[in-house]
């Protein structure tokens, strides 16, 4: 089962450390995945942007997000429910 929703830019689509209930693949827009680190600064790790997916490794291994994701433009993102 799938859905859509829109994220504005600078809007968090989910945090590091919290349960995995979705993937998201990109249908339009930007998303950046990043660290918080122990000092509260942040890492970037990718820059991922239409048809790319994110989101799915939580929800395979069954382990809370290892990272958090966050809208760089306004995006379009297909939820896909597992």
């Amino acid at each position: 089962m799938s859905r859509n929703v829109t994220y504005s830019a600078g809007q968090v689509i989910f945090l590091q450390g919290y349960p995995a209930d979705f993937a998201y693949i990109i249908e339009e827009g930007a998303v950046e995945i990043y660290l918080t680190e122990s000092d509260h600064s942040e890492t970037q790790l990718a820059i991922l942007k239409a048809g790319e997916m994110f989101g799915e490794l939580g929800i395979l291994d069954d382990a809370p997000r290892s990272a958090s994701a966050r809208a760089l433009t306004d995006c379009s993102l297909q939820i896909m429910e597992m």
